[in-house]
């Protein structure tokens, strides 16, 4: 397990997943939409299903797909 990576469990569905959240570096938490109603990041650890309601893969993988897109469109000198 890379440094700064912490084991927790989901407080919601008590899954185990890592938080790589250091002093330095953001969570991968931050890189995915909160599409919870009403649901504050702040002191409470989800998985990424449960924070995503269940769309973290296809949300990572429509992300690659655009990023891929663009690194071939990029106009090259």
């Amino acid at each position: 397990m890379p440094m700064g990576v912490k084991k927790l469990n989901c407080q919601e569905c008590g899954r185990a997943f890592s938080c790589g959240s250091t002093e330095t570096r953001n969570c991968w938490c931050m890189n995915l939409p909160n599409m919870r109603p009403q649901f504050d990041l702040a002191g409470s650890c989800l998985c990424p299903d449960c924070l995503t309601l269940g769309q973290a893969k296809a949300i990572t993988k429509q992300r690659k797909a655009r990023q891929k897109t663009r690194r071939n469109n990029a106009v090259r000198h």
